[in-house]
C-alpha cells in the first residue's frame, strides 16, 4: 500500500511517522490488491481539551473507495482510532466483495430498475410538497472530485454503505448515465436517473 500523509498547523517528528507507518502497515495485510492511502493529520485550534487532533484517512482499493475519520485528544489516540476504523471499514469491504455473485447482482439490479419509475414520482411529489421559500441558504464550503468507474448498482449500493454515507453518486455500467442511490427512510435503496427525452 502506497501511503501519502499529510500535516496542517503542526510537524511531524520522525518517532510519530515511524508510529503512523508501523500502525499502517496492519492495514495491508488485509489488503492484497494495489492500493493507494492518503492520511491528513491536523492539529484543530479548539478552546477545549478534548479532540484536539483529527486523522482522516483515504484508500481506493480497485477503484472502491474506503473513507474514516476520527479524532482525539493526543496525535497517537487520533492515529490509533483512525486506524481501527479503516480495519473494520477494510474487512467489511472484503466480506461483502467475497459474498457477492453475478446471480444476486441480476436479481437486485431488476428488481431495483422495475421499482425507479415509483421512486421518481415519489421523489416528485415530495418535491412539490416542500415548495416552502428557503429563509436562509448555507454555502459550499467543500468540493469533493473523484474518480468514477462504470459500474453495477449492487456495486454502487456496497460503496455507499462501506462509506456511510446517506447517497452515492456513480456512472452506471448497464445505462452509461450517471446516477445517484440513496437510502430510504424505510431501510430500502432509491436510485436517481436522469430523465433524458
Amino acid at each position: 500500500m502506497e501511503m501519502q500523509i499529510l500535516v496542517r498547523n503542526m510537524r511531524l517528528s520522525g518517532h510519530s511517522e515511524d508510529y503512523i507507518q508501523k500502525k499502517m502497515a496492519r492495514l495491508e495485510r488485509h489488503l492484497r490488491e494495489r492500493a493507494d492511502a492518503r492520511l491528513e493529520l491536523s492539529r484543530t485550534s479548539a478552546r477545549s481539551e478534548t479532540d484536539r487532533f483529527v486523522a482522516q484517512m483515504t484508500i481506493n482499493a480497485s477503484g472502491t473507495t474506503l473513507r474514516g475519520q476520527e479524532n482525539g485528544l493526543t496525535l497517537f489516540a487520533a492515529v490509533d482510532a483512525v486506524a481501527d476504523v479503516m480495519d473494520k471499514q477494510i474487512r467489511r469491504y472484503k466480506g461483502r466483495a467475497y459474498r457477492t455473485s453475478q446471480a444476486r447482482r441480476s436479481a437486485r439490479s431488476q428488481a431495483i430498475r422495475e421499482d425507479v419509475g415509483a421512486l421518481m414520482e415519489e421523489i416528485a411529489a415530495d418535491d412539490e410538497a416542500q415548495n416552502e421559500p428557503l429563509e436562509e441558504l448555507g454555502k459550499v464550503v467543500r468540493v469533493k472530485r473523484f474518480p468514477m468507474k462504470p459500474m453495477v448498482i449492487e456495486d454502487a449500493i456496497m460503496e455507499m454503505e462501506l462509506l456511510d454515507h446517506d447517497f452515492f453518486l456513480f456512472q452506471n455500467a448497464e445505462t452509461e448515465r450517471h446516477s445517484v442511490v440513496y437510502r430510504r427512510a424505510d431501510g430500502d435503496y432509491g436510485i436517481i436517473e436522469p430523465d433524458v427525452a
